[in-house]
């Protein structure tokens, strides 16, 4: 049992120092391999700089490129790994006609090889030309659209209109492009059983529009919310274009104003706030046999409002 034991230790031994051995043969052969030079291909992520400043692209230019690139195997092999990062000089683009350019990248090869790896040598770009339509850079302002679906809470409603801040904003870009844009709209929102101030940031819906540039990405939404409640109150009215020679006697004398006001104002509503007034041309003119009580003015405070009645008896007398 002894000897069986001692042979399987000097096998497994065997066996083991085999594998070490093979191993540190296999590493040191690719070390061997990978330090020498070859020529293969990768894959490269384009960026585009110095874009003249009063140009904008208006296409769309590739964003990745393959490159024969002579470099040591290690090199080339991140290469291959990782899509590295090429950035193209768009300030040396060659003019073709109207609003068309070109770049020419195995052209600039002494510049673009800069930076690469020292031990790394670009042989050739396998697209050798790049196009590009360049059109001419214009500002418009333009108005902010908000697209969003607000309800309240029962009882509750703005107290003054809904404001957006900026209410418009600047767009740069080419002006074919600026000539079909009238607005831009807000990401869709919504807003459910409101009841309390709203002050809400909303992003601006650009995802249609191609280079173009906006000057804000977003606006803010404002408004003061109340719970609103019903009043009423008698108000006295005037009679106008009446005849000199004539005079009226009405039934009633007054109105009642009904109407809807944030809590919070509630106490501010006076008869004050309301001036109405009964058009005598406009009864004679429409042949009709009462006065029709309208308002003049009212207060903003105010969402909504109503005249009972909305008509007046009249008796009409020669003085």
């Amino acid at each position: 049992m002894v000897n069986q034991a001692n042979n399987r230790f000097k096998v497994n031994f065997k066996l083991k120092t085999f594998l070490v051995f093979f191993c540190l043969s296999v590493l040191f052969w690719l070390l061997i391999k990978l330090s020498k030079t070859y020529t293969s291909d990768a894959i490269f992520n384009i960026t585009y700089s110095n874009l003249p400043i009063d140009k904008v692209v208006q296409n769309e230019p590739i964003e990745e490129i393959e490159v024969l690139i002579e470099s040591t195997g290690f090199n080339l092999l991140g290469y291959k790994l990782n899509h590295n990062d090429i950035v193209f000089d768009v300030s040396k683009l060659t003019y073709k006609t109207g609003d068309y350019y070109y770049y020419l990248p195995n052209n600039n090869i002494p510049e673009l090889r800069k930076q690469l790896n020292l031990e790394t040598e670009i042989k050739r770009f396998s697209q050798d030309t790049i196009h590009f339509k360049l059109g001419l850079n214009k500002k418009k302002k333009i108005p902010v659209v908000l697209d969003a679906e607000i309800n309240f809470k029962l009882g509750y409603n703005f107290v003054e209109d809904l404001s957006i801040s900026p209410d418009s904003v600047v767009i740069v870009g080419p002006e074919s492009q600026l000539d079909t844009i009238y607005s831009v709209s807000t990401r869709k929102i919504e807003l459910i059983e409101i009841s309390s101030k709203i002050n809400k940031e909303v992003l601006l819906d650009v995802s249609n529009y191609a280079h173009i540039v906006f000057s804000e990405n977003k606006v803010l939404l404002n408004a003061e919310v109340d719970k609103f409640t019903e009043g009423s109150l008698k108000v006295p009215f005037k009679i106008k274009n009446l005849p000199s020679e004539y005079k009226i006697t009405t039934l009633p004398s007054e109105v009642t104003i009904v109407y809807k006001v944030a809590l919070s104002n509630f106490n501010k509503i006076t008869s004050d706030n309301f001036e109405i007034v009964c058009d005598y041309d406009e009864t004679i003119k429409n042949n009709l046999s009462y006065l029709v009580p309208r308002f003049k003015e009212q207060t903003i405070l105010i969402t909504s409002s109503k005249i009972i009645p909305s008509k007046i008896e009249f008796l009409i007398q020669e003085k």
